[in-house]
């Protein structure tokens, strides 16, 4: 199959817009919906998109650290937080996900970025992921929870209501909060694992 990976152009905004959407629909990496093409302003970006007869059929951007640590898990050095990555279902198994990568990875090198960071509570894209032979960094719970009454009653007293809380936590506490706080279950926001995943050596970034 004839797949180009290019550049993401401004005249891309509006069929982007689409992609983004319907993949957003068939994955959990996403926390809300976004109406507005993200624009990174003050990092340096790699915006790329994958395209077949015209039509584009992946998405990946990435935002790089202006120091290391900045946005990264990992501080080190300068690293890249890969933000979108997806394609549409019916390109499964033609290999984008990996050329889109690998793209991404030639164009962090022209930046002297060396290390990339792919962040995800989608458990497909954890098998993919371990598929590919990327490194595990961390793992940890995100969920929404009811406030507590104190601060239910603190915030009211300048007008404010709280729906929910949006928090995180390491694995190792996540018991301790389930019995401290009443964590919302039900879809679209019952609690979900997030997994980070890094490519370390961009010369073997995958399994042989």
């Amino acid at each position: 199959m004839d797949i180009e990976i290019r550049p993401y152009r401004d005249e891309d905004h509006d069929e982007w817009m689409l992609v983004h959407a319907r993949i957003m629909t068939l994955s959990q990496s996403w926390n809300y919906c976004i109406q507005e093409r993200p624009t990174y302003e003050g990092n340096e970006t790699t915006l790329l998109v994958a395209c077949h007869e015209g039509k584009i059929v992946g998405i990946t951007d990435t935002l790089y650290d202006n120091e290391p640590g900045e946005i990264c898990l990992q501080k080190d050095v300068r690293g890249g937080y890969v933000t979108e990555f997806g394609r549409l279902p019916e390109y499964s198994g033609c290999g984008l996900g990996k050329r889109l990568i690998e793209a991404t990875i030639d164009d962090a090198r022209c930046k002297g970025i060396t290390r990339l960071e792919y962040w995800s509570q989608d458990p497909g894209a954890h098998k993919y992921y371990k598929k590919l032979g990327l490194h595990e960094m961390s793992r940890h719970w995100r969920f929404r929870m009811e406030p507590p009454k104190e601060v239910t009653d603190y915030m009211l007293q300048d007008g404010v209501g709280i729906e929910y809380i949006y928090g995180v936590c390491q694995l190792e506490d996540w018991a301790h909060v389930q019995k401290q706080y009443k964590i919302k279950k039900d879809h679209p926001l019952e609690p979900k694992v997030c997994v980070g995943y890094s490519i370390d050596d961009f010369d073997h970034p995958f399994k042989s």
